[in-house]
Parts: C-alpha cells; sequence; structure tokens
C-alpha cells in the first residue's frame, strides 16, 4: 500500500485490482469489477447493460453484421423472400442472437472471467463481445423486422440451429465456467425443444445431445442464484 501525495487521506493498493478508500467514505472504489463488489443483483445488471451499450454502439458491432450480410446472410430466414441488398431493398433485416440473447452471453463471458480471473472491467468485457462475435462463435440469424418481434413475443417459437450461423457450441466450451444453471436450464430446454419437433438428421441430433449432456454437466458447478431473470428486455 502506498500513498498518494497528491491527495491526502487517500490510498491506493492492490496490484492485481488498484483500489481506492478514504477515511470519509464507507466505500473503495475498485479499478476492476470483483464477485464481491457486483454481489448485488441490480448492480450487476447495470454492469452488464452498461458494456453490451458499449459494444452495440461499437464501430465492430455494426461492421460484423454488414460483414455477414455481404457474405449472403441478407434475407429473412422465416420469410426467405424478404432480402436487404444492393439490389433488393425490401424490408429491414435485423440480427437476433439465438439460444442466448446477447445479454446472456454477456453474463456467460462475465461470470467465466469472475471465476477464472477473478476480476473484470466493462472495457474487458465489451472487447470480449467484440472478439467472440467476430471469430462466429455466438448464434445470429437474420430476421425481417415484424420476424425478429414475433420471436421475442412469443416463447414458443423455436429457430432451429440449422437456420442459424455461428459456431456456439465452441463458445459454450470456451466458456463454461461460466454457464449458470438458469442458463444451463435455457440451453437444454431448447436442445429438448429442437429435438422433439426438428426433422434433423441422426448425425446432427447425436451433437445436439451431447451438447445437451455438456451444459447439464458443465451448468451444476456454477451457482450464481437470483443473477438471471428471463423477461422481454428487446436485447436481441
Amino acid at each position: 500500500m502506498y500513498q498518494n501525495v497528491n491527495v491526502p487521506d487517500i490510498f491506493a493498493y492492490n496490484e492485481i485490482n488498484p483500489s481506492l478508500h478514504s477515511p470519509n467514505s464507507p466505500f473503495d472504489i475498485c479499478f476492476a469489477q470483483t464477485r464481491d463488489t457486483l454481489m448485488d443483483v441490480d448492480l450487476y445488471r447495470r454492469f452488464l447493460y452498461n458494456a453490451i451499450s458499449r459494444f452495440r454502439h461499437s464501430r465492430t458491432y455494426k461492421n460484423y453484421k454488414s460483414h455477414l450480410m455481404q457474405m449472403g446472410l441478407d434475407r429473412c430466414q422465416v420469410h426467405a423472400n424478404i432480402r436487404s441488398n444492393e439490389e433488393y431493398d425490401m424490408a429491414t433485416i435485423e440480427m437476433h442472437h439465438n439460444i442466448l440473447t446477447i445479454f446472456d452471453v454477456a453474463l456467460v463471458i462475465c461470470e467465466h472471467m469472475l471465476n477464472i480471473h477473478g476480476a473484470i472491467t466493462s472495457f474487458d468485457l465489451c472487447e470480449l463481445l467484440k472478439m467472440e462475435h467476430t471469430q462466429h462463435h455466438v448464434c445470429t440469424v437474420m430476421l425481417s423486422k415484424t420476424a425478429h418481434q414475433l420471436v421475442h413475443s412469443d416463447p414458443n417459437f423455436i429457430i432451429p440451429p440449422s437456420m442459424c450461423f455461428g459456431n456456439w457450441p465452441e463458445f459454450l466450451r470456451i466458456y463454461h465456467t461460466g454457464i449458470t444453471p438458469d442458463l444451463g436450464y435455457k440451453i437444454i430446454r431448447y436442445i429438448d425443444n429442437v429435438t422433439k419437433n426438428s426433422e434433423s438428421n441422426k448425425k446432427q441430433l447425436l451433437e445436439l445431445l451431447s451438447i445437451r449432456e455438456s451444459v447439464a454437466n458443465w451448468s451444476g458447478l456454477n451457482d450464481q442464484p437470483g443473477l438471471y431473470k428471463e423477461s422481454g428486455n428487446g436485447l436481441s
């Protein structure tokens, strides 16, 4: 611990996560968030939303969607006749995060970092969101604006993995220590619905069942009760 001579009675300590405290304040100010500083569920949600907002307003997010559309993902997967490109500008095409919403993805990354490294900043979380998207580890699907609204308003509307883009099993494997029980149940319910109603071939079904088993094992190790709350937050 060393004294900051420029600001009397205020000290910085802990080389891993520098913090400031003052005898005149009951609160410490930490550079990075830890499990202790994020014990308040509402504060944790605000931390996640802040990083998500930074990501969604970043150039990376906008360029990534444009990149996918240039790759040929320029039509609605529900209404294939609706396209949006230089030749056909029929309707707004939006990028939907399937299986896990953007909030879920941020939560998994954050929980993983807290469990493995013990601390994370909003800058770190925003950069990891950028990295996992640009490496195509996040499950996304292109939808027209109306279809996108329908997916969010109807919990029984299931978009199968065959209609999506992104190596989402790899994302789950990399960040498996961040899968909370609630998110584990959500992924398992999704896989159960898909395998029950899907016309996928035997190989694809076996792969989904293998992912289901892995998620069931991983999520049982990570318990942060009360944080995850499924709601119509509009985050896709």
